[in-house]
């Protein structure tokens, strides 16, 4: 236990002393994401409208979908909205920063002693910087809709913090599984469809029978959406026992993910 805490400590030492080539390396990484497209970084903007307007015409028109009461709304599409931005952002993040290792391979090879443990985190940063864009279309719509954004609104930037938190955590378990394991960016990807459906992005969590509530709540984006929800709709915070719970798994899963990464990675060159 005292190893892997000296381990951990020297880890988030590291982070800190390589914060410049962090803000560069997910600067780039960004750029690389929508420079040379048509319409750049509209694309933060397009994507989630896309699947509200999709999500919206199939649930909201065809089985008449209504948010609960609790979310102060009756308007499918808002709600959708506010659910759909934070699972893109999370959703994008985990997808990238498990590459991101195996994709900088010759950089790794070539570069002796280069700290590869930013490039998860370099990805999450660059996510980041896309779901503000996203973030900022949402919190639009909030005012257009509602004439105004509740006290709570600034909690959306805890909640991030929380998921970034813990995406930057299981992107140093998966970069580091991808370079011994090479499945396992597809089994992300079968992982992040299962736990879209299982996460009430496009329906209330009311609707799920109460057997299966404890389960659902275990998964840390059940917090997330609701909590972007009530606070930009229903101008109120995720109950502390929620709360609580989002922090701890994501401080959890960012330190293991920290000791695993640095375990594995002096095997890193050889194996890539």
């Amino acid at each position: 236990m005292k190893e892997n805490l000296l381990i951990f400590f020297d880890f988030a030492r590291k982070l800190v002393a390589n914060r410049y080539m962090i803000g560069m390396l997910s600067v780039r990484e960004l750029k690389a994401a929508y420079v040379g497209s048509l319409f750049g970084f509209l694309w933060a903007v397009f994507n989630p409208l896309s699947q509200v307007v999709i999500y919206g015409v199939v649930f909201g028109l065809f089985f008449k979908s209504k948010p609960d009461a609790i979310y102060s709304t009756d308007s499918f599409l808002l709600f959708l909205l506010c659910g759909i931005v934070p699972w893109q952002f999370f959703s994008q993040a985990l997808s990238s920063s498990a590459s991101v290792v195996v994709n900088n391979r010759n950089l790794i090879k070539k570069a002796a002693g280069f700290p590869s443990e930013i490039l998860p985190l370099t990805s999450v940063v660059s996510n980041i910087i896309s779901h503000l864009i996203g973030l900022v279309l949402v919190l639009v719509v909030v005012v257009a809709y509602t004439g105004g954004l509740p006290a709570t609104a600034p909690l959306v930037f805890v909640y991030m913090f929380l998921i970034a938190v813990f995406a930057v955590g299981s992107g140093w378990i998966l970069s580091g599984l991808n370079v011994f394991v090479r499945d396992t960016q597809q089994v992300l990807s079968l992982a992040l469809m299962g736990l879209f459906f299982f996460t009430p992005v496009f329906y209330s969590a009311s609707i799920v029978p109460a057997e299966f509530q404890f389960l659902m709540k275990l998964n840390p984006m059940y917090h997330v959406v609701e909590g972007y929800r009530l606070a930009l709709l229903a101008g109120t915070m995720l109950p502390a026992t929620g709360f609580a719970y989002l922090a701890g798994v994501s401080a959890v899963t960012f330190a293991i993910g920290g000791v695993f990464f640095r375990r594995v990675k002096p095997w890193f060159a050889e194996v890539l």
